[in-house]
Parts: C-alpha cells; structure tokens; sequence
C-alpha cells in the first residue's frame, strides 16, 4: 500500500511540473525531478564536508558510483576482484558503445562501429592539441601528432635494447 501511495505522490509530483509549465512531457517532468534530487544530494555532500565544492561532490559522487558498481561485480561472480570488475565494466562500455552505433545506424557491423569509434577518438585528440594551443589547425595537429608517435616509437626501441641511440633506431625504423 505505501509502494502505490509513493508511485501517485511521484505521479502527482511530475504532473504538477508539466501544469506549472516547468516541464512539457512528463517525461521531461522525471528529468526535471531527476536533476533537482541530484543537486539535492550533491549540496548534502558538501553540507557534510565531504567536499568543498559541488564540482568536488560530483567528482566524489561519480568515485563512490564507479566503486559501488565495481563491487556489485564481484559480489555477482562476474568478477574475482577489483580490478578485473574495472577491465569487464570498460569491455561492456565498450560493446555498448559499438551496439549503440550499429542501432542508430552510423555502423552497419560492429566492425565498422569500431572504426568509426576510433576516427572519433582521434579526431578529439586531435582536437584537444589544438585547445591546448600546441598547434593552431587540425591539420598542425595531426603533423604533430604524427611525429611524437614516430618518437615514442624510436624511444620504445631504444628502451627495449633493440637500439642504443635514437639515431640508431632512427635507422633500424626506416628500413
């Protein structure tokens, strides 16, 4: 009974935000609703203590999410630890990501999800150079880009001892 009397207090809650005209859809009312519990919870964090600032609650609140939900794997037998729930999270993220990309029609395979995923990345890497300021075009980055992983490529073959010098491994990557 108290389950169906919270379910019309929340429908009543989300009407009143559609009459009021805070909200169109009711729908719209849940997102509203939604957001105003989180900043509520967030302010709490900081009324605590825990955080000094809403951006540092947020920053905690996102910590605590991820270890809660890190934690649910291994209590499930998904995962044998920690570590290994935060590798399967990311490979989920991941096929999400690509089944998403396939649904929405951007990628006709999974495959092709991939590729375009990756393009994205680097295109935001690319961008990021740039609003650094360490090039001023796409294009700037992209030459830049380029050549540090041309040096981290000699770097790895100096460190692995398959050269001594980076001129030497200058010349083993050029053949």
């Amino acid at each position: 009974a108290s389950k169906l009397a919270g379910q019309r207090a929340l429908a009543a809650s989300l009407q009143k935000l559609v009459d009021s005209g805070e909200a169109a859809t009711l729908e719209e009312a849940q997102q509203v609703l939604s957001r105003s519990g989180h900043q509520a919870a967030l302010q709490g964090v900081v009324e605590r203590g825990d955080a000094a600032t809403l951006e540092e609650a947020q920053v905690l609140h996102s910590q605590r999410g991820r270890a809660a939900a890190l934690q649910k794997l291994v209590d499930s037998g998904d995962a044998a630890t920690l570590e290994e729930a935060s590798k399967l999270a990311g490979q989920r993220a991941l096929a999400a990501s690509l089944q998403k990309l396939v649904d929405s029609g951007e990628a006709a395979t999974l495959e092709e999800a991939q590729q375009v995923l990756s393009r994205s990345g680097h295109q935001a890497a690319l961008q990021g150079v740039v609003e650094r300021g360490d090039a001023a075009t796409l294009e700037e980055a992209q030459v830049l880009h380029s050549q540090r992983g041309r040096a981290a490529a000699l770097q790895k073959l100096v460190d692995s001892g398959d050269a001594a010098t980076l001129e030497e491994a200058s010349k083993l990557a050029g053949q």
